[in-house]
């Protein structure tokens, strides 16, 4: 009876020691910086951890660096160029760089290339991309996410030999469930997709079988919206980069698989847009950034000594727009939206019963338009409401919505959708209509006239190169594509809502363009006659701008970001 007991109680030990949870990893760890230049962008660690991969943005000329941690000596990959680094990658034998970036010319069209790390001519290996890649464990094939190709609104995800051109559709979907973000787990068997508001919550996961396709949503999040996935190499879990609704604060999360726990693993007052785990899952690397972003008045035309800044407290204004009455609707990251008279300071927070409104803009008749939190789901809908923010209603029901403007007359409201179309809705409400053909890359602008919209698009789903796009407001008419005069500035377009705006007699198109380290507003003449700056910075990027409805006064906000690679190094308790 004795030796049955014992043999009971070493059974249990053995069970209870199988089963119980891992602890969550990174709860202790020390934090040191890799880069000093505030300039650092994307990050890849190398699988045995000496090595750092990471992107230097020099006044919109990127270059690819190679920088070995323990002498912290660093060699130049890629010269600096005019190109957008997208996404960064080890080999999992540590022989090979993997690097995803646009070229001029084009910020929606990727490119993927691979090079050895001790040198070499980068080899292109796929033309169109949306996602980084993720390897498999013996780093043969490789996963990625493509869009609106060859389907628009739909992602495929594809499987593709790293060393030939097969490749194999393992699942597809509509694009507005996709973060365009996957991790291909240590044991081969699985892919895990970030997922963007599926049903009514804000984020989760999808693994999917990588032999069948068969999909299984393991997390789904009311509180967090993930991207950056990152497998332990147990596989017991993921890495990712988490954030909430509205929120500019992304922090780095652990999340168990299969069970979907999300535990925090940094609660900083910075936020984190890259990350990175050795092979032996003990360091991190990620970037660290944070954003300065200032309001400034000043007369249309004058010189930039004129500017007057705008005193906002808390966190950075990222949406200007001017209302009728020459005051200024301000959309700040975590706040909301603030009236601002920029004459005597005065602020008053604007639509204070609604969640996280942004993106305000005021029609011509004087009603406010802008997005916020879907009143019953965790969605951003487009509202309007009266001039003094009152009577507030919600008009779209897409998962995103957001940009709002109006037209001419105040009858209807555009707006960009989660599939990066063109909407358009009546301001008094009923259903929305959806233009399917061309997707949109910024902002929609509105001619005075109301005859004309702008988008920013391009002229087939295959095209390399971004164009204006000039239609009807019904798109009735055959859509006119124009060629940017001068390329467009990045630091707005990486939050996807680049801004347009048609000047104030509808003769042309103004947007920010980028020389060096400055942005300014350039004018592009609609009949073809040669466009000019409108302001004259010496620094500084420009997040967005608008002009008084009788032309006379300029709001801009103008920044810059600091951002370096950090190492996160667990340790012991």
């Amino acid at each position: 009876m004795i030796a049955i007991l014992l043999v009971a109680a070493a059974a249990y030990g053995i069970y209870a020691l199988l089963s119980r949870s891992k602890p969550v990893p990174f709860q202790n760890f020390a934090v040191s910086k890799a880069t000093l230049t505030g300039k650092a962008t994307l990050v890849a660690i190398s699988p045995d951890g000496k090595y750092l991969l990471h992107v230097m943005d020099d006044g919109g000329h990127q270059s690819l660096l190679l920088q070995n941690i323990p002498t912290n000596s660093t060699t130049q990959v890629v010269a600096p160029g005019p190109f957008g680094y997208q996404g960064l990658r080890f080999s999992p034998d540590g022989n090979y760089l993997y690097f995803l970036r646009t070229e001029p010319g084009s910020q929606s069209l990727k490119f993927l290339y691979r090079a050895p790390v001790l040198g070499g001519t980068p080899q292109k290996l796929v033309t169109d991309i949306d996602s980084n890649i993720s390897l498999s464990p013996d780093g043969k094939r490789f996963v990625y996410l493509l869009a609106n190709n060859p389907k628009v609104g739909e992602y495929r995800i594809i499987i593709r030999s790293a060393e030939g051109s097969e490749e194999k559709t393992i699942a597809t979907g509509p694009l507005n469930e996709a973060q365009l973000n996957a991790a291909w787990s240590p044991d081969g068997k699985t892919i895990v997709m970030a997922l963007s508001q599926p049903g009514d919550a804000l984020g989760g996961m999808a693994a999917f079988d990588v032999e069948s396709g068969k999909r299984n949503d393991f997390l789904i999040s009311k509180d967090l919206f993930f991207s950056k996935l990152v497998w332990l190499p147990d596989g017991s879990g993921l890495l990712a980069l988490g954030v909430p609704l509205f929120s500019n604060q992304i922090q780095i999360f652990h999340v168990a698989y299969p069970s979907g726990k999300v535990s925090a693993v940094t609660r900083d007052t910075n936020s984190y847009v890259d990350l990175s785990l050795s092979a032996d899952g003990h360091t991190v690397a990620a970037v660290e950034r944070l954003m300065h972003n200032t309001a400034y008045v000043m007369p249309a035309g004058a010189s930039s000594a004129q500017a007057r800044q705008l005193t906002m407290e808390g966190s950075p204004s990222y949406e200007v727009s001017w209302t009728r009455d020459g005051q200024l609707l301000m959309s700040v990251a975590n706040t909301g939206v603030t009236l601002l008279n920029p004459e005597s300071g005065a602020k008053t927070p604007f639509f204070s019963e609604i969640r996280f409104p942004g993106f305000a803009h005021s029609c011509p008749d004087g009603h406010l338009v802008f997005m916020a939190l879907a009143s019953t789901k965790i969605e951003g809908h487009i509202y309007r409401a009266d001039a003094d923010g009152g009577n507030a209603k919600e008009l779209s029901s897409g998962k995103f919505d957001y940009a709002p403007t109006c037209s001419a007359d105040s009858k209807t409201v555009f707006y960009e959708d989660a599939d990066a179309k063109f909407d358009r809705v009546a301001i008094a409400g009923g259903a929305s209509q959806q233009f399917p053909d061309y997707a949109s890359f910024g902002r929609i602008a509105v001619s005075p006239d109301g005859k004309l919209v702008a988008i920013i698009t391009q002229h087939s789903a295959t095209g390399t190169n971004e164009r204006l796009g000039l239609s009807s407001p019904d798109f009735s008419q055959p859509i006119r594509f124009l060629d940017f005069e001068r390329p467009r500035a990045e630091y707005a377009v990486m939050f996807g809502d680049g801004p347009i705006l048609f000047t104030r007699d509808g003769k042309g198109i103004i947007y920010p363009v980028r020389d060096g380290n400055v942005d300014n507003l350039w004018l592009q003449n609609l009949d073809g006659s040669p466009g000019k700056l409108l302001t004259d910075f010496k620094s500084e990027f420009i997040r967005d701008f608008d002009y008084s409805w009788d032309g006379k006064q300029l709001a801009v906000i103008r920044g810059h970001r600091e951002s370096d690679v950090v190492l996160l190094r667990e340790s012991e308790k």
